[in-house]
């Protein structure tokens, strides 16, 4: 079934912010778009549509950070981010629209305030070895019910020991879980017909945005957008959450 009018134009607009907003600062696309689709569509629809864009994107940024992996260090990660997104993907075939929105209402809000107040707080290399595990696993149940591994990726940048360590080891985590999330949504049954329309809408939009922002990032200064990106993590959250304990939708 082709969507409204007024589903396609909600489609493309949130979708050309949340790419434009990653060709900007480098991540975060899913947390703008997430609540914004949220609005008028299912995460059902969203987050293996989104998964669909992003596979490409990761492994196209893998490829050419190649050089920066910790193998040793990143597989027992991925493999833990893997496990995770099973059960995640059994939560985001049976749960009810309205829990999942507001679980991801939560998600985001979390998120935002992480990264709003990380400079405040001391780095997390102090904390065990073993930690990132759990983490991992936790961070792979966001990202097959909501196409969210943020937690894992704030994990792992509190903790590198440089910029090119941390953009490496997480562009092969990323582009790792997405290539077996797309699997389990395939054979799960997750990629149907409407995923695919909702992917052919999204697609140029995205594709414009990162070209627009590849233009303009030269020329902005990367602190104010973080800010920026945060503020809109945090209404997104929000508003996603209040519309599904309001009105259960």
């Amino acid at each position: 079934m082709p969507f409204a009018p007024h589903l396609v134009v909600l489609i493309f607009c949130a979708q050309f912010l949340a790419y434009f907003v990653k060709g900007l600062v480098g991540f975060g696309n899913p947390l703008i778009s997430g609540p914004l689709l949220s609005m008028g569509l299912d995460n059902v629809l969203i987050t293996p549509g989104t998964l669909v864009l992003d596979c490409p994107v990761n492994a196209y940024i893998t490829w050419k950070n190649r050089r920066s992996f910790q193998w040793r260090r990143i597989l027992p990660l991925l493999m833990c981010n893997m496990a995770g997104v099973i059960p995640g993907t059994l939560l985001l075939h049976a749960s009810m629209p309205w829990i999942i929105k507001a679980a991801l209402g939560v998600v985001v809000i979390a998120l935002g305030l992480e990264m709003a107040t990380r400079s405040r707080r001391k780095a997390a290399s102090a904390a065990p070895q073993w930690f990132r595990y759990p983490v991992a696993v936790f961070s792979g149940v966001c990202a097959g019910l909501f196409g969210i591994n943020m937690f894992l990726t704030a994990y792992l940048q509190r903790t590198a020991k440089d910029y090119g360590e941390f953009k490496g080891s997480i562009c092969f985590l990323f582009f790792g879980e997405n290539l077996f999330r797309f699997f389990v949504y395939l054979f799960g049954g997750l990629l149907t017909r409407q995923v695919w329309l909702f992917v052919a809408i999204s697609a140029p939009a995205a594709g414009l945005a990162m070209v627009l922002a590849g233009i303009l990032s030269p020329r902005l200064e990367e602190g104010s957008l973080q800010k920026a990106a945060i503020a809109l993590f945090l209404l997104g959250g929000v508003s996603i959450l209040v519309k599904a304990l309001l009105l259960r939708a």
